[in-house]
């Protein structure tokens, strides 16, 4: 097990070398600099050289990269260019807000996502089948940004039940902070439902077909305990796959969310980002992002082993 992660470890390596460098180059094909967003109506030529000459943005990309990569390599993420702020503090302030709705999105598609599928493989090709796939159908069709909107309308503006948009601190006041939870999570984690019953309904359609569920029915095991502790845990090492993955991808989905919310995340912070020509900033969000991503595939490749034990890490 040792061996498998330091292996993973290394290997992740030169696949953030790479993703730096395509984020540096990205980032600077952008129009426009964070100096024209730093003037403003000012144009004065000498203050813009020199601000030019402050930043580094007179030397070549290379040189600007290697300068940033070395930083970086020692800790150092660099000063965000519009609020003079050092960007890992800016990141850090903001992530755990992120992981917040990230895990609250993914519990409100489990609970969605798990019965839905469970329901429809016992009852396929019947009518609650072809209600869970017609919903499941409804919820990868429809836009997070165009059903927040909804959910705001309805439970804030209309029902009055639930607070628009904003962030409250769980250190603070836990009521407050689940009442403005509620909205993003459900936004999210109905999206990431819809998904994830298909694949659940799939994988347990195959394992009811296999030859242990029909040894195990001829032993006289209740269906209860057949389905859900031999067939759903078999059904589950694909799945976890999925959420994992989905996990990851909340991160880059919690973006439209988060500026819909007013939820203080790194989402919101890269686009305030890019909005600011903030180049440092926009990289130091990015490799965040995709160091989480990268370790959380991680941790699924190790909960493979103990979901199935016949599963080897190579």
């Amino acid at each position: 097990m040792l061996k498998f992660v330091l292996r993973r470890l290394l290997q992740l390596i030169p696949v953030l070398f790479i993703l730096s460098v395509l984020v540096f180059s990205l980032v600077h094909l952008v129009p426009g600099s964070p100096i024209d967003v730093l003037m403003g109506d000012i144009r004065d030529p000498v203050v813009e050289a020199a601000l030019i000459a402050r930043y580094g943005l007179d030397q070549p990309l290379p040189v600007q990269y290697w300068r940033w990569l070395t930083n970086l390599l020692q800790g150092d993420f660099g000063t965000s260019i519009y609020s003079r702020e050092p960007i890992l503090h800016m990141i850090l302030a903001r992530f755990p807000n992120t992981l917040l709705l990230a895990f609250a999105s993914a519990v409100v598609a489990l609970v969605i996502s798990l019965p839905a599928g469970i329901i429809a493989a016992l009852y396929q090709n019947r009518l609650p089948d072809f209600g869970a796939m017609g919903i499941a159908l409804a919820g990868i069709s429809i836009p997070n940004f165009w059903f927040g909107i909804l959910l705001v309308l309805l439970f804030s503006q209309y029902l009055g039940w639930l607070p628009s948009m904003g962030y409250v601190s769980p250190a603070e006041d836990f009521g407050a902070a689940m009442r403005h939870l509620i909205l993003p999570a459900i936004t999210l984690g109905t999206a990431m439902s819809a998904n994830l019953t298909r694949l659940i309904r799939a994988e347990m359609i195959e394992q009811l077909s296999q030859d242990y569920v029909r040894t195990a029915r001829a032993k006289g095991l209740g269906e209860r305990m057949i389905v859900g502790v031999h067939v759903l845990k078999n059904a589950m090492i694909p799945t976890v796959t999925i959420i994992g993955i989905q996990f990851g991808g909340l991160l880059e989905g919690a973006v439209l969310t988060e500026v819909i919310f007013a939820w203080p995340g790194i989402g919101r912070l890269a686009v305030d980002a890019v909005y600011e020509r903030d180049y440092a900033l926009i990289q130091g969000v990015v490799l965040v992002a995709a160091i989480v991503y990268v370790l959380i595939n991680l941790l699924v490749d190790i909960s493979y082993r103990y979901l199935d034990p016949r599963v080897k890490l190579g």
